[in-house]
């Protein structure tokens, strides 16, 4: 299962929301119908800039039995719209990724698993997180650091996966990314993967996200 490529798709623009934590988004992560994990995002302004946690748990089970297993966990750290620091660790069904990065003189330096280097100027993370991220036509991933090439395409206005009109836009490139954005917020998102549909739905009831816990243990 290529989750990976998927994971790695989710700074033309230099200006954050003034209200960073309406940006916080919950969402349950559904393959063919069915609820497969969570995917958090927790943003807060600090003395030290805006600092986005997010926090992706996917589990693929045969009645009992685990067939699949995934966690990510990242840090990122934007001062005046500019992304300062990144930091994720990532498990995929056993494989584990990682990346490290440090603006140092301008330039953000890159430490992961799949690319060490400069990142291109006009790079922006994976996360997706806030819209103005969407404008970049190239992107770092936040699993391994690879930098990526992608066309994005802005679709309209269309019914997002909690079935709320919101604006969808298309990312191309390794593979097809469809995001939803209400205002700033990311509000959803859609992809296929050999043949495979995962969707992400924006959950509105806490308690509905919680009762996920004992499935995901």
């Amino acid at each position: 299962m290529r989750l990976t490529v998927y994971l790695c798709l989710m700074c033309l623009t230099a200006t954050m929301p003034a209200a960073a934590h309406d940006l916080d988004a919950k969402f349950l992560i559904k393959r063919e119908g069915k609820v497969i994990g969570y995917h958090h995002v927790d943003v807060h302004e600090t003395a030290f800039g805006t600092v986005v946690f997010t926090e992706i748990e996917m589990r693929v089970r045969l009645g009992p039995v685990p067939l699949f297993k995934y966690d990510h966990d990242s840090r990122e750290v934007w001062r005046e719209g500019e992304i300062i620091t990144i930091d994720s660790d990532t498990n995929n069904n056993g494989e584990k990724t990682y990346l490290r990065a440090q603006r140092e003189d301008g330039v953000l330096q890159i430490d992961g698993s799949g690319y060490q280097g400069p990142a291109p100027a006009e790079a922006m993370p994976s996360s997706y997180w806030d819209k103005s991220m969407i404008a970049a036509n190239t992107i770092i991933s936040t699993l391994t650091g690879e930098i990526i090439d992608v066309s994005v395409e802005h679709v309209g206005e269309t019914l997002a996966p909690h079935f709320v009109k919101a604006e969808q836009y298309r990312v191309t490139g390794t593979v097809t990314l469809d995001i939803w954005y209400d205002g700033q917020q990311m509000v959803g998102s859609q992809i296929i993967i050999d043949g495979e549909e995962l969707t992400y739905v924006l959950v509105s009831n806490d308690r509905q996200y919680a009762a996920l816990a004992d499935f995901m243990d």
